[in-house]
């Protein structure tokens, strides 16, 4: 039996999304957003300063644009 497939880890990850949404929540530039993000994450917190909620995809974004800077 052949193995099953794992699925994409990033095949929700569009191209530009996580540029559009940093944007969209006021800051210039992506990757301060990334870090709030991971930071705020890590500390176990579900909203962001503006109020608006930490979803589970907007973690994998940030994450994804944090590793890829390295």
């Amino acid at each position: 039996m052949p193995p099953k497939k794992q699925p994409a880890p990033f095949k929700d990850l569009k191209e530009g999304a996580f540029t559009r949404q940093a944007k969209s929540h006021g800051y210039t530039d992506p990757m301060k957003f990334a870090k709030l993000i991971m930071r705020l994450n890590k500390q176990g917190k579900k909203k962001l300063p503006s109020g608006r909620n930490i979803t589970p995809l907007l973690v994998k974004r940030a994450n994804f644009a944090v590793n890829f800077a390295k």
